[in-house]
């Protein structure tokens, strides 16, 4: 009895190491063209009508940057973290392919989402990035440097960790 409850456990662990390589490697894959230096610029005139500049945003603190859409099922989980990070920090959304700006201002006002957002009808935006899947979340630091890429659901308090880690 005792060599069997030893072999399942021997069996669990490699299957757990086997599952956390390949959403590590999966993870990476997805990251492979984001910038690791200086961050690309993004500006433009937000959903809700101000200005966003990044340059403007680093040097007061980190920016939460969000690529995110309308029809990407884990954004459903992740924005309402982002809209509530966006009350204590600097946040900038990114909408990917989610149709026209009226359509993803009614998207943003029927899920109660309430952080700045950039369109980004043709993904313009996303590819001057590098990014390819959603959610796609970055933390520039007061450098402008990519400090912090994630990729697929994660948490409010795992992004709220790595912002106040950086600079």
């Amino acid at each position: 009895m005792e060599k069997a409850r030893y072999s399942y456990l021997v069996q669990a662990l490699i299957f757990i190491t086997l599952a956390v390589l390949m959403v590590t490697a999966v993870g990476y894959f997805h990251q492979r063209d984001i910038p690791e230096n200086q961050a690309p610029q993004l500006e433009g005139q937000s959903l809700q009508g101000n200005l966003i500049d990044l340059k403007q945003m680093y040097p007061k603190g980190p920016v939460l940057i969000y690529f995110w859409a309308t029809w990407c099922p884990y954004c459903r989980i992740v924005s309402p973290a982002v809209t509530d990070l966006s009350r204590d920090y600097q946040v900038v959304g990114v909408a990917m392919q989610s149709g026209t700006e009226e359509v993803v201002t009614e998207y943003m006002r029927n899920h109660e989402l309430a952080f700045p957002s950039l369109n980004d009808p043709h993904g313009v935006l996303s590819a001057q990035w590098g990014v390819k899947v959603t959610p796609t979340l970055l933390i520039v630091d007061t450098d402008g440097r990519v400090a912090w890429v994630t990729t697929g659901a994660t948490s409010k308090l795992g992004l709220q960790l790595r912002l106040k880690m950086t600079k």
